[in-house]
């Protein structure tokens, strides 16, 4: 008796393996990222068999055979990543809206050049004349992108006493952690220790207003500010162009700036007492709050709840800001 049970439960063990290999134990990568046909196919069977085992519909000997095989370990990798990626997609930044996202080929330092360019009015040419001749200065700038990595350590136990689902929010916590190392590496490149970063914010950049970086969040210091954004002119005397403009503030700003966008009616009071009633909102118009949260967090010593900035959109020809990606990991 004890013999016959013993050969049964030998034989349907044996069964399950045999299925288990069948099941994730053919397919094999090509050629680095290119994958044989049928695999997404048992990616989502893996998917479904890591739900059975947590379940408990599986027992746990069979996640011990299909690690054994040789694709499962690949189908259960394949699937974290899966997971980051789509986490990383849903988690929109800020600094999107403000600089421009470009991509690099290598670790190397890459260059950009801001050309003054032979735009500008045509002059007058007599008949046989000579036409003008434009040269342009070039005003180099460099970069180079790193490596930024983290990781988690992950036990069989802990994932099955995982009644929490703490397992499941793995790949949530590391897609955040890319978006926020984003946000915080543009926020550094305008922001400093004190506020608007000394370095890029002077007289002779002549871009803040009031002849002060530290002057208040108000519709007349906005409207100041975006004027003289849109004021701005080239190295020939032409006009920049700047169809929208992003309005950049901490959360100790967020309300303040959304109420100031919000507001339809304004009152002014002149010197004689006369209340004179505006309708409409003349800064609204193309213009959008970016709430940035790594603000407190850069501008660590002062001014994090009274900073702000404008800046043109970085779709037009000439942006602030660039943030490179290595090509082909744009994305974790």
């Amino acid at each position: 008796m004890t013999s016959t049970l013993f050969t049964e439960a030998v034989e349907r063990i044996s069964q399950e393996s045999a299925a288990i290999g069948t099941l994730f134990g053919s397919d094999r990568k090509v050629n680095g990222t290119r994958r044989a046909p049928g695999w997404n196919a048992r990616l989502l069977e893996a998917e479904r068999f890591m739900q059975e085992i947590k379940s408990g519909r599986r027992p746990i000997h069979h996640f011990k055979e299909a690690m054994s095989t040789s694709d499962f370990p690949l189908l259960f990798a394949d699937s974290l990543d899966r997971q980051l990626y789509g986490a990383y997609e849903a988690t929109v930044p800020t600094w999107m809206n403000y600089a421009r996202s470009a991509t690099v080929n290598d670790f190397k330092t890459v260059k950009r050049f801001a050309t003054s360019g032979v735009r500008g009015l045509l002059q007058k040419v007599g008949e046989l004349a000579e036409h003008e001749r434009r040269g342009q200065d070039e005003t180099e700038y460099s970069y180079a992108v790193s490596k930024y990595e983290a990781g988690f350590a992950l036990s069989w136990e802990a994932m099955i006493n995982d009644d929490l689902d703490a397992f499941a929010r793995l790949p949530q916590d590391l897609a955040d952690s890319v978006r926020d190392s984003e946000e915080e590496f543009v926020t550094r490149l305008f922001c400093g220790p004190s506020g608007p970063d000394t370095t890029v914010y002077t007289v002779g950049n002549d871009n803040f207003i009031d002849a002060s970086a530290e002057a208040p969040l108000t519709r007349d210091n906005l409207q100041a500010a975006i004027t003289r954004l849109m004021k701005r002119r080239d190295d020939n005397d032409n006009p920049i162009v700047v169809k929208a403009v992003e309005l950049v503030v901490g959360p100790g700003l967020a309300l303040h700036a959304q109420e100031i966008i919000d507001t339809t009616e304004y009152r002014s009071v002149d010197s004689n007492g006369n209340v004179r009633i505006i309708s409409g909102n003349g800064v609204a118009a193309n213009l959008r709050v970016n709430v940035n949260y790594w603000i407190p967090s850069v501008a660590s010593t002062a001014n994090a709840d009274t900073s702000w900035w404008v800046f043109a959109n970085p779709s037009g020809p000439r942006p602030a800001l660039e943030f490179g990606r290595l090509r082909g990991f744009e994305a974790p």
